[in-house]
């Protein structure tokens, strides 16, 4: 049975900012009121920690510093100044809401949390940081930190990932949320949750809400939140195909939609999350030499895919392949999925493939 906390929640709010204030890491976002600037930095950190975020988001705005500087740009560029982040739908959402933005002429983001909802690839938890942090907006920013924070000060007996809790969460959550700083509360819960109050691990004794965490007065911090079971993704084996000729390689383009949608990467399989083709098939004959193992994951897959490196003595001898033959410079300027950019590196390092002065 869950209790209410013995001391208000509300009186937690200006020990957690006394605190942001003091102790939040400098990162380049939190420096800026700039709606776009904050926006990229939301969507970066949907999937990537904020330390590793850093360097992405200095690099973004370099290359894309304003709203039209990105509805202006060129989908390759985005996706390559993306590299190296992973799903990749959240670049192309960027680049559709920046572009669905330009057309209705503005040059910024709206101040609003309903129209900042129906951009494209902008769900609950983003618009609320947005409206929150760069206008100022009453809204409440629950993200994975959130929710861990506020499970652990309620002491919750039930799953966060369930309506039933994370409705308890917010409503929690709301209480709590000042009037006027919630972009800094949303922050300061972020952080807390980033750094004191982690997933496998607590600084209790350093945490501005101490005093009133029921978790930490009955002992079961490391217990909360409670997550109900999911399914554990699934191994499985399949090969990866790099097809030579001279100094080019073979990408293959994948279809327009799904997995992937429309980026070129050495062909593989592992079926049933990727058939069997023609490509994976030829090399399987091929007897080719062994170029090692590459790993990755994705959605509930885990792959091992064997490298196998095959020559042709003619690009002719792989007919009807979906796709181009790339030179060492363009092969290091194509945006690739992280198993085809791992299998990249290794061709690079290793001197089966010349490094270019580009690459």
């Amino acid at each position: 049975m869950n209790h209410p906390p013995p001391i208000p929640l509300e009186e937690g709010v200006g020990p957690l900012l006394r605190w942001y204030d003091f102790c939040r890491r400098p990162f380049p976002w939190r420096e800026t009121n700039d709606p776009y600037a904050v926006w990229i930095s939301e969507v970066m950190l949907q999937q990537t920690q904020a330390a590793r975020g850093v360097e992405y988001h200095r690099r973004w705005m370099r290359a894309f510093p304003t709203l039209r500087s990105l509805a202006g740009a060129d989908e390759e560029d985005v996706l390559r100044a993306w590299e190296g982040l992973g799903y990749y739908s959240r670049a192309r959402n960027l680049l559709r809401a920046a572009r669905l933005l330009e057309a209705r002429g503005l040059d910024t983001l709206p101040a609003s949390y309903e129209e900042l909802r129906a951009l494209p690839g902008v769900g609950p938890y983003t618009a609320a940081a947005v409206a929150s942090i760069a206008f100022g907006l009453h809204v409440p920013a629950l993200d994975a930190n959130g929710k861990r924070v506020f499970s652990r000060l309620l002491d919750l007996e039930e799953p966060v990932d369930r309506s039933s809790g994370e409705r308890t969460v917010l409503s929690a959550f709301e209480r709590m949320l000042p009037p006027d700083r919630p972009g800094d509360f949303n922050s300061a819960i972020m952080e807390l949750g980033a750094t004191l109050c982690a997933p496998a691990s607590t600084l209790c004794g350093e945490c501005p809400l101490g005093f009133l965490c029921l978790a930490r007065l009955r002992g079961s911090a490391l217990e909360r939140p409670m997550i109900s079971r999911r399914t554990k993704s699934e191994s499985l084996e399949g090969i990866l195909a790099v097809y030579l000729y001279n100094d080019m390689v073979f990408l293959r383009k994948r279809p327009p939609s799904g997995l992937w949608a429309g980026f070129e990467e050495f062909p593989w399989s592992a079926p049933p999350a990727e058939p069997e083709s023609a490509l994976t098939e030829k090399a399987r004959r091929c007897a080719p030499d062994c170029g090692g193992e590459v790993r990755c994951s994705f959605t509930k897959w885990r792959l091992r895919l064997a490298v196998r490196i095959i020559r042709l003595h003619s690009p002719g001898d792989l007919a009807d392949g979906g796709g181009r033959w790339a030179l060492p410079s363009e092969l290091a300027a194509a945006p690739l999925p992280a198993g085809s950019r791992k299998v990249r590196e290794r061709l690079f390092d290793e001197g089966i493939i010349p490094r270019s002065r580009s690459s």
